[in-house]
């Protein structure tokens, strides 16, 4: 199966990572990288624009963000800047923390809920989805008042929704078809 551009950028990092142990500051930076850099699109027609050399990208980026992210992440910057790869920053990041969580056996939960988490139920929910999910997990809280009650747990291509407005749509369901 051919690779994508973000999809083989990323492999290439997961790769560096696994040699020097910089795959946690990578996750890091290229996720508030990829954020920054999305919203900044002069940046990116910078680092695309064919009358800007090589070395001039290569300043402009070390200018902007030396010393503040590590020399693995500006390298790879300067790379992606050089080989006109720049504006696909953002799907590197997210192919990137994708194949990151999987090596570490990492799951990205995203759990909704009508109103906040308390911390003490907060707690308790992440050391049951530890148990559920066999490993550490990165817990993504989302507020939807519309669900009106209960939980949505998502994680990678599953969903267990225990919210009153499913429950409800449940009920609603089993009425009508009672009553058809």
């Amino acid at each position: 199966m051919a690779k994508t551009v973000s999809g083989l950028y990323a492999d290439v990092l997961l790769e560096i990572a696994k040699e020097d142990g910089s795959g946690e500051t990578l996750e890091q930076e290229l996720f508030v990288l990829g954020e920054l850099i999305g919203d900044n699109p002069e940046l990116v027609a910078a680092m695309t624009a064919p009358t800007i050399s090589n070395a001039e990208k290569a300043q402009i980026l070390g200018n902007i963000f030396g010393g503040r992210i590590s020399e693995t992440t500006l390298n790879f910057l300067c790379v992606l800047a050089e080989k006109n790869r720049f504006g696909y920053l953002k799907a590197i990041a997210d192919k990137y923390r994708e194949g990151y969580y999987e090596m570490c056996g990492i799951s990205e939960v995203t759990v909704t809920t009508a109103v906040p988490l308390k911390p003490a139920a907060r707690e308790k929910l992440m050391r049951k989805l530890e148990k559920m999910y066999n490993g550490r997990i990165i817990l993504r809280e989302r507020v939807d008042s519309s669900i009106l009650g209960g939980m949505v747990i998502s994680c990678r291509d599953s969903c267990i929704d225990g919210s009153v407005k499913a429950e409800l749509g449940r009920i609603h369901r089993q009425i009508r078809d009672v009553i058809a």
